[in-house]
C-alpha cells in the first residue's frame, strides 16, 4: 500500500462525504486506503457516515467520546499500512484528480523531504489559505488576537509570523505547515512516534514539523496541486471571543504546552 488517507471527523459529517467522494475519484496507479476516525459518535452520525463503507479499502472508527485531535489521528494511523500518510481535515475536497499522484511522485523523487503540504483555497472567499507559518512565538500569538496587532512595529512582526510575504505559488522549504492537509512519510511518523498527545486539539502540527526538521528531514510547501477547504477555522476569534469560545481557551492551553516545551530551544532549521 503506497498511501493511507487519514481523516478525523468532529461535527462535519456532510463535508466528509464530499471529501471521501473526491478522494475516490483520484486517478492513481497505486493502491491506497482511507481510514476515518469519528469523535463523539451519535447514532445519527453513525448512520450518516456508514455509506462511506461502500468505497474500496475504507475503514470507519466510531469513538463514543471526543478523544481530541492528536489521539484520534494517532489511533487511525496505527491501523494504516501506507508508505505515505495523508493527514486530511474533514472539510478538505480534492478538486483535482491527480493530487495524490503528484504528491507521492514528488516525495518519491525527494527522499530528504519528510512533510509536504499542497496549496489550499477557501470555499468561503476563493482566497489562498495561509497554511504556512513561522515557528510560533507566544507574544505574537497573543498580539494577533488583540488590538496590539495594529501597532506599526508589532503589525510587521505578526505579518512575518503569518508568513504574509510568502509566494504561495512557489515550492519551498518552510518552518511548519498547518495539518489541514499534510503528507508524512510513515517511517518518519514512526520514528517520531506520531503526534504528541499532550496537545488536545492545537499545536501538534508545529510540534511535529519541529521534530521533523530536528530529525534531519525537510518540510516543504508544494503548490503544484491545489485542494479546497471550507475556510472555517475553529481557532478563529479575538480577545473577547476568548471568554465565549472553548476552542480559543483550548488553543491557549495547547500553546502554553508548546512554548514550555520549546522555549529554550533553537529553531532546528537554523
Amino acid at each position: 500500500m503506497l498511501a493511507s488517507i487519514i481523516i478525523l471527523d468532529f461535527e462535519k459529517s456532510t463535508r466528509v462525504l464530499e471529501n471521501v467522494a473526491s478522494i475516490a475519484k483520484q486517478k492513481v496507479d497505486f493502491d491506497f486506503e482511507v481510514i476515518i476516525a469519528i469523535n463523539s459518535t451519535t447514532p445519527a452520525k453513525s448512520a450518516k457516515l456508514k455509506p462511506l463503507g461502500k468505497y474500496k479499502n475504507t475503514e470507519l472508527i466510531f469513538n463514543k467520546d471526543n478523544l481530541g485531535y492528536t489521539r484520534g489521528i494517532n489511533q487511525a494511523v496505527k491501523k494504516s499500512s501506507g508508505k505515505y500518510l495523508f493527514i486530511i481535515n474533514p472539510d478538505i475536497v480534492c478538486g483535482e484528480k491527480n493530487t495524490l499522484k503528484k504528491i507521492t511522485d514528488f516525495m518519491d523523487k525527494n527522499p530528504q523531504i519528510g512533510v509536504v503540504g499542497p496549496k489550499q483555497v477557501n470555499d468561503s472567499d476563493g482566497k489562498i489559505a495561509m497554511t504556512v507559518r513561522a515557528f510560533p512565538k507566544l507574544w505574537k500569538q497573543i498580539a494577533r488576537r488583540t488590538w496590539l496587532r495594529h501597532l506599526p512595529v508589532i503589525k510587521e512582526k505578526v505579518a512575518e509570523d503569518e508568513m504574509r510575504h510568502l509566494d504561495y505559488n512557489k515550492t519551498q522549504k518552510v518552518d511548519w505547515l498547518q495539518s489541514s492537509f499534510i503528507v508524512v512519510r510513515k517511517d518518519l511518523w514512526q520514528k517520531l512516534r506520531g503526534l504528541d498527545e499532550r496537545y488536545f486539539l492545537f499545536m501538534s502540527d508545529p510540534d511535529f514539523c519541529w521534530r521533523a526538521w530536528q530529525a534531519g528531514y525537510e518540510v516543504v510547501y508544494f503548490p503544484k496541486t491545489t485542494v479546497r477547504a471550507d475556510g472555517l477555522r475553529c481557532s478563529a476569534g479575538g480577545f473577547l471571543t476568548f471568554f465565549k469560545k472553548w476552542t480559543l481557551r483550548q488553543h491557549l492551553r495547547d500553546a502554553l504546552k508548546y512554548h514550555l516545551k520549546y522555549f529554550w530551544k533553537k529553531n532546528p532549521r537554523k
